[in-house]
């Protein structure tokens, strides 16, 4: 399986677990595979706020040991569909598209799988510059379905933003050693921008084009504010947003240039709410009021419909705070 494939799934496995309303559309074996053998252990166990400490890779052999020839059937099914149907995304220049046609594929279509000429069909549903509910007018046209777009709507919200589930497994970290050498610094530095581009690089975010990699906060609001991405810090963010500081200097002022960075988690009875790499050196949750004076403003990604062109920034570090 591709890595964008596999990411693209392991993040509508997340969606599954999410609404029991969903589960009962799903078929028992789509659920217990996506469970058991995509989607990492780790995502179950923060949903679900427990304690438990699982030795994924035992784990998960395990779970394919026990698998019923049908139901190593099916998984192979599931993926070689899935890489037909990116092949055929691929083709019509619509390989940012992936992720939309799998949750398609999975909870509407799964009926239609084994027709032949499946994958192209629905591939041939996407077009340019496409909201998704024309998205959904084309899918139900094609395949005579009645798909109600605000329930797609709904799910891909879900979807596109696992950024905040990453941001929230990392709480506690000290020191940010993960992020700032995954961004290839060679000793610490100020790191709250590594921690949010090494949360983009987990949810394939980077690769996408939605989200930079960047390790300097300027450099991030240069790159949101350049297309078009960006609200003012008097705005109400939404959960998935990238939050930019601009602190008050010890001589009362501000400089009008970002000096920190973090994740919206949430917004609730008049709060931001917060996960910030580099937080006293440490990943943590904090929340302002919204329009709160320090707030510079927010990087809006466009989770929805994936970015717009591979122009994630350049892989050379360049330090930031």
């Amino acid at each position: 399986m591709s890595a964008a494939l596999g990411a693209a799934l392991k993040k509508i496995a997340v969606a599954l677990l999410s609404d029991p309303k969903t589960l009962k559309k799903v078929v028992g074996i789509v659920l217990t595979l996506l469970v058991a053998v995509i989607m990492p252990i780790a995502a179950v166990i923060a949903i679900f706020s427990t304690d438990f400490e699982i030795d994924v890779p035992e784990f998960q052999r395990l779970a394919i040991q026990n698998l019923t020839p049908e139901q190593q059937a099916d998984l192979q099914f599931i993926e070689d569909t899935g890489k037909e149907i990116q092949a055929e995304l691929t083709a019509r220049g619509q390989e940012k598209r992936l992720k939309e046609a799998l949750v398609l594929f999975l909870f509407a279509l799964g009926d239609f799988a084994h027709e032949p000429g499946f994958a192209a069909k629905l591939a041939g549903c996407f077009t340019n510059d496409q909201t998704h509910a024309e998205l959904i007018v084309a899918v139900n046209a094609a395949f005579g379905t009645d798909i109600d777009p605000d329930d797609f709507e709904k799910i891909m919200s879900f979807v596109n933003r696992q950024i905040v589930d990453v941001a929230r497994s990392q709480l506690g970290n000290v020191g940010g050693e993960p992020y700032w050498s995954w961004y290839g610094f060679p000793s610490r530095v100020e790191w709250c921008a590594c921690f949010v581009s090494w949360c983009a690089d987990q949810c394939g975010y980077i690769d996408s084009g939605i989200i930079p990699r960047f390790s300097g906060c300027e450099q991030g609001v240069s790159w949101f504010q350049a297309r078009n991405l960006w609200q003012d810090g008097s705005a109400t963010p939404t959960s998935g947003a990238i939050i930019f500081f601009d602190w008050v200097e010890d001589d009362g002022t501000q400089d009008g240039s970002s000096d920190h960075v973090g994740i919206v988690e949430k917004v609730e009875n008049g709060r931001v709410y917060t996960i910030e790499g580099n937080s006293g050196d440490a990943c943590q949750q904090n929340s302002y009021p919204i329009g709160y004076f320090e707030i510079l403003g927010y990087g809006t990604p466009k989770y929805e419909s994936g970015g717009t062109e591979n122009d994630s920034e350049s892989n050379a570090p360049v330090e930031g705070t």
